[in-house]
């Protein structure tokens, strides 16, 4: 703009110096602009970014399939759909159609125990029901027949899981091409012949399949669908789900709620309201602003180290003997019966029914050593020395054994630990050696507990030290905005200093802490490098059922379908990115609602 429309008409009236001052308000006036446009410029790419990242999304996560079955499923049900078979029926395809996979099925579906002590533990003890069928409850699951396995994936398996299982397993539903939702609007007929001409041909190919198979092809398909969200991982794109990922997200943030806020919110009371200025506290809150922006994988190694390691018999649960099952006489004795061919039992009147070899006092040695290294304890590793254990159990016995490393092909030999042992006992003894082995075996089962630190609460205390310092920051200042006027007229109504921060400050900086709080849980939600580090699954079947639980989280699920190879995972992590962004949009908008309703203006 010109100098001239600035000065008034009558010039005469202005001091020595108006024409630099014109000049100088020219320029403010041109930088004024600038940022202005800058400013608008800024907005502007802003959103053109987030509408290049929503379209992306939306277009991965919608789109044109084409799905082959190498068995169509109306010749297993006579025509009936899948949706209205019983557990039962849908049971009996699997055990009609994949017999020898049923004990791989129940691992990966039921089993409440180790993986490593699958095979040896009992049918009650991987379903984790000690109502289960008597007639099976303390079998081995590959001595029972393939009809009860059956019955126990009826009986312990979601109707929705034994269909997913029912259509991986038998159908062998595949999807062999996907196409984004961009070529289903613009190309449908070009990429519906690419389907059904290479698309087809390249699967048979990479399959080995000579035979004719049926394509259907779906133009708007939905990775995104209530099914997405209730079925847990899979192997297979098309019938993979975010279940376990989302219980996951759901309940790190529980602890994260639970741990941060007391703790965030007494921080910047106390830093705010009864700190003096000291060097010490300076330097207290001075760290707390540098800790802010301190990398989020610092944090996951913080937390491996502290939560993970040092503290594991803490954070796995062991402390708190949580989902631990503490050996009991009782159990031990149903434990080395069948060893000692089932000829040790309780009478009805609690007392001990011994037709073995041992006698009493020999028995209760063995029960002793049993319950000695089965009971979890804070120093317990699950590792006892093979030296260590076999003494034992030979003093109980009152023996001597000799142990010694062997190879798988020797006689007499006993697996433990991937290793193979050979226990060569005293002439004489009261035990035969194959019987010590499975006494042996046994022992090593029920010491094989180590605490493992890698579960839900570790994750959930390491976000914690991830926002923390945000929280603490976000809260100071919502108090240091109220007025001191308030304070001044609560002391002046006689009111102790804690009186008038709990009914008076408090209240009125709720809606800045809460702001600030939900914000920092967002950014925690979305976290992926800190989880990583302490140990988050990228494949789990099994939903989290306790804070001491394995878990996983939706980045993490994200992370781990973006680096598979096929395509449909790159879809389907696109359908889970929206249920994250969903997520954290609404924990902002609760945010923007409780400043808005709380607000208070002075």
């Amino acid at each position: 703009m010109s100098e001239d429309k600035h000065k008034p008409k009558n010039s005469d009236v202005y001091m020595p110096g108006d024409a630099e001052f014109y000049s100088r308000l020219k320029q403010r006036h041109q930088r004024g602009t600038i940022g202005k446009w800058f400013n608008f410029i800024s907005i502007v790419v802003a959103i053109l970014a987030l509408i290049a990242l929503f379209t992306n999304v939306v277009n991965e996560a919608f789109g044109t399939v084409g799905v082959v079955n190498t068995i169509e499923p109306e010749t297993l049900t006579d025509g009936r759909p899948l949706e209205e078979l019983s557990n039962l029926e849908l049971a009996t395809i699997l055990e009609e159609n994949v017999t020898g996979r049923l004990r791989v099925l129940i691992r990966d579906s039921i089993s409440q125990v180790d993986v490593n002590d699958f095979t040896s533990s009992t049918v009650a003890q991987i379903v984790g029901d000690d109502n289960v069928d008597a007639e099976i409850a303390d079998m081995l699951l590959k001595d029972i027949e393939p009809s009860q396995q059956a019955g126990l994936l009826a009986t312990y398996v979601s109707s929705g899981d034994l269909r997913r299982l029912v259509l991986t397993e038998v159908v062998e539903q595949q999807i062999i091409a996907s196409y984004p939702l961009s070529d289903a609007i613009f190309n449908f007929e070009e990429i519906s012949a690419r389907i059904e001409g290479p698309d087809l041909e390249q699967y048979k190919e990479i399959f080995g399949i000579e035979d004719e198979l049926k394509v259907q092809i779906t133009r708007y398909y939905s990775w995104l669908d209530p099914e997405f969200i209730s079925t847990p991982m899979s192997s297979t794109p098309a019938l993979a789900g975010i279940r376990t990922a989302l219980i996951g997200s759901i309940g790190l943030m529980v602890v994260v709620v639970l741990v941060s806020l007391p703790v965030g919110v007494g921080a910047a009371i106390y830093l705010e309201e009864y700190a003096t200025d000291s060097f010490v506290n300076r330097i207290i809150e001075t760290n707390v602003r540098n800790l802010a922006g301190v990398p989020s994988i610092i944090y996951g190694m913080l937390g491996l180290a502290i939560f993970v390691r040092a503290l594991a018999p803490f954070t796995s649960g062991l402390v708190f003997q949580y989902n631990f099952d503490v050996p009991t006489g009782d159990a031990v004795i149903e434990r080395i019966a069948p060893i000692l061919d089932d000829e040790l039992s309780f009478d009805e009147n609690g007392e001990l029914v011994n037709n073995t070899d041992l006698d009493d006092q020999t028995v209760r040695d063995v029960v002793d050593t049993f319950l000695y290294y089965g009971t979890p304890t804070l120093t317990m590793t699950g590792s006892s020395e093979i030296r260590e254990l076999v003494d034992s159990m030979a003093n109980a016995l009152n023996t001597t054994v000799d142990v010694a490393s062997v190879s798988s092909s020797d006689e007499f030999d006993i697996e433990i630990r991937g290793n193979f042992y050979a226990f060569d006992i005293e002439e004489g003894a009261v035990l035969d050696r194959e019987t010590f082995d499975e006494l042996m075996s046994s022992l090593v089962r029920i010491n094989a507990f180590a605490p493992n630190g890698r579960t839900l609460v570790s994750a959930g205390l390491t976000l914690v030290l991830l926002i923390l310092p945000i929280i603490i920051i976000n809260a100071q200042e919502a108090i240091r905005a109220v007025p001191y006027s308030i304070r001044e007229a609560s002391y002046g109504l006689g009111a102790t200093r804690w009186q008038t921060i709990a009914r008076n400050v408090l209240p009125a900086a709720l809606p800045g802490i809460m702001t600030g709080t939900i914000l920092a849980i967002s950014r925690a939600v979305g976290e992926t490098a800190p989880l990583i580090v302490v140990g988050a699954s990228t494949f789990l079947l099994r939903d989290p059922t306790s804070p001491f639980a394995q878990f996983t989280a939706l980045p993490i699920q994200v992370y781990q379908w973006t680096a598979r190879p096929q395509a449909q995972f790159g879809d389907i992590a696109a359908a889970a990115i929206i249920v994250l962004l969903t997520l954290m949009l609404t924990l902002n908008a609760i945010a923007i609602l409780i400043r808005n309703r709380f607000t208070i203006k002075y």
